[in-house]
C-alpha cells in the first residue's frame, strides 16, 4: 500500500506566510510607503504648520477652496504688533488678535495652504495650529491650543 509522504505543517505555514501573506500586504506596503513620503513633504513644504491641521485642510478643500479655520500662530519672541498687524491684514484682510503678550496670536479666516506658508515664511514662527470653524459662516473661536499643547502625532 503507497502512502504519500507527509507534508511538513511548517511548510505549509512558510508558503503561506511567504507568498500568500507578502502578496496581500503589498497593498498596505504601498500605502505605508506613500504616507511616509506624504509626512516627509508636509514637513518639508509647510515644517511648522500642524500636521493634523494639513491634513483636515486638505480633505475641507476637495470641497471647498479655503474653508473656514481658526488659525493660531505662535511665535518665538514677542514681535513688534504693528509689524504683524500689517504683515497680517496685507496678506489676508483680516485684523489678528494677540495673547501671551503678542506670541500668540488669533486669525479667523478662510484658509487654504498658500496662506498658511504665507504666515509661516513671513514671521517668525514656533508652530500654526488650527480649528475649522464651519463653511464660511463660522467665527473665531478665540484661542483653544496652548504653546505647550500635544505634539502633531
Amino acid at each position: 500500500m503507497y502512502l504519500p509522504p507527509l507534508i511538513d505543517i511548517n511548510d505549509s505555514i512558510n508558503y503561506y506566510t511567504n507568498y500568500v501573506f507578502k502578496k496581500e500586504m503589498s497593498g498596505i506596503d504601498s500605502i505605508v510607503k506613500k504616507f511616509d513620503e506624504f509626512e516627509n513633504s508636509m514637513c518639508e513644504g509647510l515644517p511648522k504648520v500642524d500636521r493634523r491641521l494639513i491634513i483636515d485642510m486638505l480633505h475641507r478643500m476637495k470641497r471647498d477652496d479655503s474653508p473656514m479655520y481658526t488659525i493660531e500662530i505662535f511665535l518665538k519672541e514677542k514681535p513688534n504688533k504693528d509689524e504683524i498687524k500689517l504683515i497680517i491684514t496685507s496678506g489676508l484682510g483680516v485684523m489678528p488678535a494677540f495673547y501671551d503678550q503678542g506670541t500668540h496670536i488669533v486669525v479667523a479666516h478662510r484658509f487654504n495652504l498658500q496662506m498658511l506658508k504665507y504666515l509661516s515664511d513671513t514671521m517668525d514662527v514656533e508652530k500654526i495650529r488650527g480649528t475649522f470653524t464651519g463653511d464660511g459662516r463660522g467665527a473665531s473661536i478665540g484661542p483653544v491650543f496652548d504653546r505647550d499643547d500635544r505634539p502633531d502625532y
